[in-house]
């Protein structure tokens, strides 16, 4: 597929990241947690703490925590190093680069939810829609919780002409993370569009 101009990355880097996406941009991995990324206990919890909580800023800040765990490997400091790595190339453009780095990553743990995540938004970026659907399928076989992957194949189905798709993931992912406000909006828009249609 063809790839998007560089101001067209970045105009939907930013989107994406307004969806909740791409929340940790770079993390500092000084640190480890004993069982981080999407097999952290930890985050049982939390996403009942996301869904249950009325304040938008503690949402937030629960849902950056979730990012945090989501992006750090839960044994090998060495592949949380390299998802911040592929997260700078990234932010940068330089999204060939990035894929081979989340593609190193999964071949190395093809069960860190985060690493195809991270590939999916990157082919998003590329327009190579249909990998990216399959990404991020693969995320949340792994992580069904993953309001960020359900966010980003709802813009997916928007760029393959399925609307009512794209209608069904935001639903979703406003039901594990109610404090997504962009996500909120394009629901909302996409229902004025699809009114009177069955969804």
């Amino acid at each position: 597929m063809r790839n998007f101009t560089p101001n067209i990355q970045f105009k939907y880097l930013k989107y994406w990241c307004q969806l909740g996406i791409c929340l940790i941009i770079f993390l500092d991995f000084g640190f480890t947690f004993a069982y981080a990324d999407q097999r952290s206990p930890e985050l049982r919890k939390l996403f009942s703490d996301l869904k249950s909580t009325g304040s938008q800023k503690y949402g937030d800040e629960i849902a950056s925590k979730i990012w945090q765990i989501w992006t750090t490997h839960s044994y090998d400091t060495a592949l949380s190093k390299q998802m911040q790595m592929g997260i700078e190339l990234m932010q940068s453009g330089q999204l060939r680069a990035a894929n081979a780095v989340f593609t190193n990553v999964i071949s190395q743990d093809n069960e860190f939810a985060e690493a195809w995540n991270k590939r999916a938004t990157v082919l998003f970026f590329l327009g190579e829609f249909e990998r990216a659907k399959l990404d991020i399928a693969k995320t949340l076989e792994l992580e069904n919780n993953h309001f960020g992957a359900l966010a980003g194949l709802g813009m997916v189905e928007i760029h393959l002409g399925n609307p009512k798709a794209a209608l069904r993931a935001y639903r979703r992912a406003t039901l594990i993370n109610p404090h997504l406000k962009d996500v909120k909006q394009a629901i909302l828009r996409l229902e004025k569009e699809l009114k009177g249609l069955p969804t």
